[in-house]
């Protein structure tokens, strides 16, 4: 009899503490919530009182409160665009959570493309009925949404709102977590054996605001470096190019400092340089003392038979 109890009580608890598997129509945590860092990966924007965009998707559950009372006339819209084009298939849920200040009403709407296209469906509406909890989600409706948008109308306080996370779980739409570990995980796109980089954003190594599509602060060691050029100086062997003499060269360097058409110091230690034009620069400036040398060597075989005569 105490054998038969102990393996009924192994069994039970293995029961109580076993996991419960996320499903396609069993969401258990945010692990497939489309939404993590949803300002770098989509479009959002918010009308009415403010809340911190970034702090809604990031998955920490931290509030977020709005900077200033929310009415049924001044609510706070969050519209976030862009979203992947699946279909929410056997399941998808959307709601938000908090830790204080709950919306007491609310609406959550999205835009869907499917079937019948271009339409705003209504997800939840507490927009004339109180809601009491720190939490809420709800079953999506049958379709394909590209677009959510979340309107907040009272607080449970009379004030401000407060939001900590809000999620749209798509199990069929996104791998788990994706989003979430880097701010711009989805900007990358693996196209067989190449990784590419899909934004229109810059990316930035050792900087945190690079200004061009790859900015690098350190060396970059390459075994070759392959530059687009626009054109090249060949035209300086063509017979209609005038070659500066070498008195105008002369002339350059002691008034400028620098050869004509090549950088200063000054403006090279400022703003670096472009590798592909300064190659062609330097590479224009070689064939202009390439013929030099070539007059400079007819003129020395001349006077050498001059002077043999």
């Amino acid at each position: 009899m105490k054998k038969i109890i102990l393996l009924f009580s192994i069994i039970l608890c293995q029961v109580v503490t076993s996991q419960v598997l996320t499903t396609n129509r069993n969401p258990v945590g945010l692990e497939h919530n489309i939404l993590f860092n949803a300002s770098t990966r989509y479009t959002v924007t918010q009308q009415g009182p403010a809340l911190d965009i970034p702090t809604l998707f990031d998955g920490r559950m931290y509030p977020s409160y709005s900077n200033g009372t929310i009415t049924a006339a001044n609510p706070t819209v969050i519209l976030i665009e862009g979203l992947p084009g699946y279909h929410t298939q056997a399941g998808a849920w959307v709601g938000w959570t908090t830790r204080y200040w709950y919306a007491k009403r609310f609406k959550i709407e999205g835009y869907d493309v499917y079937s019948s296209p271009n339409t705003w469906r209504t997800i939840a509406d507490y927009s004339n009925v109180d809601y009491n909890g720190y939490d809420f989600s709800t079953v999506v409706p049958s379709g394909v949404y590209t677009k959510l948008k979340f309107t907040f109308y009272t607080s449970e306080t009379g004030g401000a709102v407060g939001v900590s996370e809000l999620f749209f779980i798509h199990p069929e739409a996104t791998s788990p977590y994706a989003g979430l570990l880097a701010s711009a995980v989805n900007n990358w796109d693996n196209n067989g054996a190449n990784l590419v980089y899909n934004n229109s954003g810059n990316v930035g190594i050792g900087i945190q605001t690079p200004i061009n599509k790859l900015d690098v602060n350190g060396t970059i060691h390459s075994k070759e470096v392959k530059v687009d050029i626009t054109g090249w100086p060949d035209f300086v062997f063509k017979k209609e190019y005038s070659l500066p003499t070498l008195q105008e060269v002369e002339k350059q360097i002691n008034e400028k400092g620098h050869l004509e058409n090549i950088p200063s110091e000054e403006e090279v230690l400022k703003n670096g340089i472009n590798l592909g034009e300064m190659n062609t620069k330097l590479l224009q400036k070689i064939e202009e003392m390439t013929l030099y040398i070539i007059e400079q060597n007819k003129r020395i075989e001349k006077l050498e038979k001059n002077q043999s005569k």
